[in-house]
């Protein structure tokens, strides 16, 4: 469990609930709680999407996969180990949180749909059976909004709650998240099509042969299409005005992460 949770990387969605709490002037040790949960249960799916069954992925984050490194058997046991403590943290802060308009169970429900069958669950599923056909970019779209967006809003929002952020502010961050995370997978993509393993910490081209926004697209139209939700996603934050400059500045950590492997890309950036 230490292992897959500790080993470096950009920690954005642990850091987009920060950013977000401390907007809505949310801060303290039950908010960094909180971002921690997230940030275990996002551990635990990279430990399951690496297994054989699924990718079988040799690298993580500059590393061995967990289960290299300890066995499928143990790294199963983890990823369901980080999961459930994930759960339990986000409970136990959303209780220290001085909420009015939320409940530590709305926070939780959030949670916990965007992991499920119509969260992240769901989309690696899709995910799955779709490697092996042609897809749209509506149903490209559909999947890693589920797959990689729905903990994106999660994140987000439930950095919102802490604050007690308005329904109507809520809607505006959620659909904020919504175009951050999609475009994260664009990037994302793009760094597999484009970044060596030891630029991007993970085994280069592990999508060769599967539907992404790359293949789908080419890196030119891909690129063009992230820039266009991270544009989307910037004006979602309007009406929030100078408050919201640390989330743009998320947004523009996601746009450079996709260059990694671009004419001048530093071999020296961070890992995913």
């Amino acid at each position: 469990m230490r292992y897959a949770a500790t080993s470096p990387g950009k920690r954005v969605r642990p850091v987009l609930t920060l950013a977000t709490a401390e907007m809505f002037g949310a801060t303290g040790d039950a908010v960094l709680d909180l971002a921690c949960g997230i940030e275990l249960v996002h551990a635990c799916s990279l430990v399951l999407d690496d297994l054989p069954a699924m990718d079988d992925a040799r690298l993580r984050r500059g590393r061995r996969t967990t289960h290299l490194e300890f066995g499928e058997d143990v790294a199963i046991l983890a990823a369901f180990a980080l999961l459930n403590r994930g759960y339990a943290l986000v409970a136990e802060a959303s209780r220290r949180l001085p909420l009015s308009r939320y409940h530590a169970e709305d926070l939780l429900h959030h949670l916990a749909a965007a992991i499920g069958s119509e969260g992240l669950i769901g989309g690696q599923a899709l995910d799955l059976r779709g490697s092996a056909k042609a897809l749209s970019l509506a149903e490209l779209e559909a999947i890693h909004s589920r797959k990689t967006g729905a903990l994106f809003v999660a994140a987000a929002e439930l950095g919102a709650m802490s604050g007690d952020a308005r329904r109507k502010e809520l809607e505006a961050i959620g659909s904020f998240a919504k175009n951050l995370g999609l475009a994260f997978q664009i990037e994302d993509d793009l760094v597999d099509a484009t970044a060596t393993s030891e630029q991007s910490g993970k085994d280069a081209q592990q999508d060769r042969g599967k539907a992404t926004f790359v293949a789908l697209l080419g890196i030119d139209g891909a690129r063009a299409l992230a820039d266009e939700l991270l544009t989307f996603a910037e004006a979602s934050l309007a009406p929030f005005g100078r408050r919201a400059d640390g989330l743009k500045a998320i947004g523009e950590l996601v746009r450079d992460y996709g260059r990694l492997g671009g004419p001048g890309a530093a071999a020296s950036r961070e890992p995913s």
